[in-house]
């Protein structure tokens, strides 16, 4: 353990070996008695697991900013991580506090790399600030971090709160007042690359006089540039006392949201509104009130958080042997088999799952290649999110469908999936090791494939005899009958087909029912001749739309998704169809907010618009 004024460390040495040095008047005797001792020694130290010197250079420490601070003063406790090489580090697990307070439990992380001496070492910093809410003396008890999932802990520190007026220091400069009630927009991260997550909290902070009622929000908040998720189900802490400039307060978190950047450059977040209704035992002030208002009366007061601008960075350059998959964030990547043994015909799904926390939605699907006796359908795609974690985390699992066509051993070969480290500020490399599959013939089919044989047709050889049969009347015959009645078929098909074109024509609904089909097939052939992917995504929806509107009698605009999805569903459309339009749809909606989709997602969701329109054709 080192300390000093204001750091104390916990410092996991490396193993030693003490080799004292031989005092004079050493006989044969002693060197001889201390031999099989270090021979001991050497086999223990050479017995020790490799991981085990691996984790010896690593040193993990707690510092704060100062061990002195004033009732209502801020602080910044340090958590340092030490290591010679990249490791895989876990979010520091905080101690329950007794007269100080976490401002907020979300840290700022940064790390670095350095080089000294020809000696290489990594230096991971998480940074929370803290609040001295009591006078007295506390201690901040050990920080638990787990590194590649051993743990390690730190010395606790002790920290000393005084009176605000004790120690002498020069008076500060005055402050501004602040308000007995306003609204804060904080984020977990102030200088992100494009797709990290962003935690962003909707915070109320109010004076203990004040009981907030309910509250709600005033407009829509339009976060232009984010992709944007909604957190509001994770458990949200209930107001805490905390003291800003020796003032005491309550602070409450109302809303939680993970905002994903889809662009670089300079972004802005506008400010947050609400609504709140409060009730104060004395005057509640603010710009819009009087010096009597208040007293005990119920009112309802408009707050608003401030804008925030935030510079949004690329990512740096990924390496060249891996696939990337656009993820950012702590992910474990796994690729599985369904089975390892599977019949002839029968079906394996490979399953990639992606778990972690970050820009989960935002991943896209690997891409692997697979042997040619091996027929692929279309994927599928689930997304199994933590709805109590206060950030955006869960498993996203890819299912691709392989249909064996051959009998035999075949092996899907390894891949290296590329994930960005928005803390390590890193590419980290996942392999995925190769997979094998057995495919065996079912004894007891009745049907069996042919693998890989080539069918030969052979003729029949042999004389050819000649039979005549027997003259009939011409009447009994259906050449006669034919004849007879193709001049009648004739005239029924043209009338027929007057009668349709006059009702096109003269008939606006029958028109429109009639023509949806051929009009949306033709809007679909036309992606073909147009470059940009999110503009083919607006031709999809305007096809299946404007189709579904002519088939059902509909406004040609003005319906959103909900009302075409209600709409099906009183023709008595099945429910299964109704959910795959309703999921196309709201995909070319929101595709302009996400990152340009690959050309095979384009091709897999132009198959599925067509299928839609098959499927819809023989319900509605």
């Amino acid at each position: 353990m080192r300390s000093t004024g204001r750091r104390m460390e916990m410092i996991y040495p490396e193993h030693q070996v003490d080799y004292s040095s031989r005092r004079p008047g050493r006989t044969r005797s002693g060197t001889s008695a201390l031999a099989p001792i270090l021979v001991i020694a050497a086999l223990l130290a050479a017995a020790l697991p490799l991981h085990e010197a691996r984790a010896s250079d690593v040193r993990v420490s707690a510092s704060i900013s100062s061990t002195h601070v004033a009732l209502g003063d801020q602080f910044t406790l340090n958590v340092e991580v030490l290591s010679r090489e990249p490791r895989n580090i876990s979010q520091p697990e905080l101690p329950e506090l007794d007269g100080l307070q976490y401002l907020s439990s979300l840290p700022q992380t940064s790390s670095r790399y350095s080089l000294v001496d020809g000696v290489a070492q990594m230096t991971y910093l998480f940074n929370y600030t803290l609040l001295a809410s009591n006078e007295g003396s506390f201690q901040i008890p050990s920080v638990y971090v787990l590194v590649d999932g051993r743990e390690y802990h730190t010395r606790p520190i002790t920290v000393r709160v005084r009176p605000p007026s004790e120690g002498g220091h020069r008076p500060r400069a005055r402050q501004p007042r602040r308000p007995d009630m306003f609204l804060e927009l904080e984020l977990s991260e102030e200088r992100p690359v494009r797709g990290q997550q962003i935690v962003a909290e909707i915070v109320l902070y109010f004076r203990n006089t004040i009981e907030v009622n309910n509250f709600h929000v005033t407009q829509s908040w339009q976060t232009e540039g984010f992709w944007r998720e909604d957190l509001n189900r994770s458990p949200t802490r209930r107001p805490e006392s905390i003291v800003l400039d020796g003032v005491p307060y309550r602070r409450a978190v109302l809303n939680r949201y993970a905002l994903f950047p889809t662009r670089t450059g300079e972004l802005s977040i506008p400010s947050f509104s609400i609504r709140a209704s409060v009730r104060q035992s004395g005057r509640f002030r603010d710009e819009n009130s009087g010096f009597f208002d208040g007293f005990g009366q119920q009112r309802n007061v408009d707050l608003s958080s401030r804008p925030r601008t935030l510079r949004v960075a690329a990512p740096p350059t990924p390496p060249a042997d891996g696939q990337l998959i656009s993820a950012l964030g702590q992910f474990r990547v796994n690729r599985t088999l369904s089975q390892d043994v599977v019949k002839l015909g029968e079906s394996v799904d490979v399953i990639t799952e992606i778990r972690g926390s970050g820009n989960l939605g935002l991943i896209t699907r690997p891409v692997f290649e697979y042997p040619l006796s091996f027929d692929t359908h279309r994927p599928r795609e689930t997304i199994d999110r933590n709805e109590r974690s206060p950030q955006m985390s869960g498993t996203k699992q890819f299912r691709d469908v392989l249909i064996a066509r051959n009998a035999g051993t075949f092996t899907i070969p390894p891949n290296t999936i590329l994930v960005y480290d928005d803390i390590r500020r890193q590419y980290e490399r996942h392999v995925l090791p190769a997979l094998t599959i057995e495919v065996v013939r079912d004894p007891n089919a009745r049907i069996s494939i042919a693998q890989d044989q080539n069918i030969r047709l052979t003729p029949i050889r042999g004389s050819v005899s000649w039979s005549s049969s027997s003259q009939q009347t011409p009447w009994l015959t259906w050449w006669f009958w034919f004849a007879l009645a193709l001049p009648a078929g004739a005239f029924a098909y043209g009338f027929r087909a007057y009668s349709y074109k006059y009702r096109l024509h003269s008939d606006m609904t029958f028109s429109r029912r009639e023509q949806a089909l051929s009009k949306a097939s033709w809007l679909l052939e036309t992606t073909s001749d147009i470059k940009g992917t999110k503009d083919i995504y607006s031709v999809i929806n305007n096809a299946v739309s404007s189709y579904i509107a002519d088939r059902l009698d509909l406004p040609y605009a003005g319906h959103s998704i909900d009302d075409i999805a209600a709409e099906l569903k009183k023709r008595n459309v099945r429910r299964p169809l109704v959910r795959r339009v309703r999921t196309l749809l709201e995909k070319c909606a929101t595709i302009r907010y996400t990152p340009d989709p690959s050309t095979r997602d384009v091709k897999l969701d132009l198959d599925e618009a067509r299928k839609l329109l098959s499927e819809l054709e023989a319900e509605i």
